[in-house]
């Protein structure tokens, strides 16, 4: 297994916690973990974000590894 730190970036609005470990099974990816996410957190399924592992935007099928760093961030919406 693999543990995966998400963390909630200007979102507090959204989700009680700034951050939270998901346990994954080895060679989960992106998508695995957002699936995870938003079953644990659906209010987060109405906001825009932008998503980081380890700093980097993913695409859906990025493989996740121990101890990787997920960021959500809000969107900034304007007018």
């Amino acid at each position: 297994m693999i543990t995966v730190k998400a963390k909630y970036l200007q979102l507090s609005r959204a989700v009680e916690v700034k951050g939270e470990d998901f346990v994954l099974h080895p060679h989960s990816c992106y998508r695995e973990l957002l699936e995870a996410v938003m079953k644990k957190h659906p209010s987060l399924t109405y906001i825009a974000m932008l998503v980081l592992v380890n700093g980097v935007p993913p695409s859906p099928d990025t493989e996740l590894k121990d101890r990787d760093e997920v960021d959500f961030v809000a969107s900034p919406m304007g007018g």
